[in-house]
C-alpha cells in the first residue's frame, strides 16, 4: 500500500475571516456548535495536509449557484448528533515549482444552507457569477450536483479531477490565497489555530 501524497495548504482571505469567526464564536461558548465545528475545521485541515482525506464529493454547476466544478466539498458538523450541516470547500493545484508538492486551496467554511450560504460566498471569493458556466472549466466534465454516488464512485471523480487539476495550466490559486505552515499540525493547542503564513487570527 503506498503512502499518502502530502499536500501544501493555502488559505485566502475568505478562508481566514471564517476561521477567525468560528475561533471568537467558540470563545464566547466554549463546548458550543461553533467550537465542535472548529475543532472538525482544523482536523479536516491536518488530513487534507496529510493526504488522508479528499474531502467528500467534487462539486459541480448548477444556475443560481454557480459553477464550482474544480472544487471540493467536505462535510462537518456542528453537533456529532446530527447530519453534517457545514461543509469546507477547497480546491486542488499544481505544485507551486517543479519538484514541489501538490497544493489545496482553501476557500470557505460555513454552514451549508441559509442566507449567503457557503456556495454563493465560494463563488464570489473566486469572482463567479452565479448564473454562469466557466468555459475553462469544462476540462472537469459536467457534474450534475445532485448526482447520487456510492463512496467507491465518489472516490473515482475526486481522483480523476484532481489529475485534471494538477495538469490544468488555469488552476492558480487567488492572488489573496498564502501558504498555510503544516508543521505544527497535530502539536497545537486545542485552543490554537496552525502556525501560518497568512495569519488567521489577525
Amino acid at each position: 500500500m503506498t503512502a499518502p501524497v502530502r499536500y501544501e495548504l493555502i488559505i485566502g482571505d475568505g478562508f481566514a475571516m471564517d476561521f477567525r469567526r468560528l475561533m471568537a464564536a467558540a470563545g464566547r461558548k466554549p463546548g458550543g456548535p461553533e467550537d465542535y465545528v472548529r475543532q472538525q475545521v482544523l482536523r479536516e485541515m491536518e488530513e487534507l495536509a496529510a493526504g488522508t482525506t479528499d474531502g467528500r464529493h467534487a462539486l459541480g454547476y448548477e444556475s443560481g449557484k454557480g459553477d464550482l466544478r474544480d472544487c471540493v466539498t467536505a462535510y462537518l458538523r456542528s453537533d456529532p448528533q446530527q447530519k453534517a450541516d457545514y461543509r469546507l470547500v477547497f480546491r486542488e493545484m499544481p505544485p507551486a515549482e517543479a519538484g514541489g508538492i501538490p497544493r489545496r486551496e482553501l476557500l470557505a467554511v460555513k454552514p451549508r444552507q441559509g442566507s449567503g450560504n457557503i456556495y454563493e460566498h465560494t463563488c464570489a471569493r473566486l469572482h463567479r457569477n452565479l448564473h454562469d458556466r466557466q468555459p475553462g472549466l469544462n476540462a472537469f466534465g459536467d457534474r450534475m450536483p445532485s448526482l447520487k454516488q456510492n463512496q467507491a464512485q465518489r472516490q473515482a471523480e475526486l481522483d480523476a479531477n484532481r489529475a485534471i487539476a494538477h495538469a490544468f495550466s488555469g488552476q492558480v490559486p487567488l492572488a489573496t490565497s498564502r501558504r498555510l505552515a503544516t508543521s505544527g499540525f497535530g502539536h497545537h493547542r486545542a485552543n490554537s489555530p496552525p502556525r501560518q503564513d497568512h495569519s488567521l487570527d489577525r
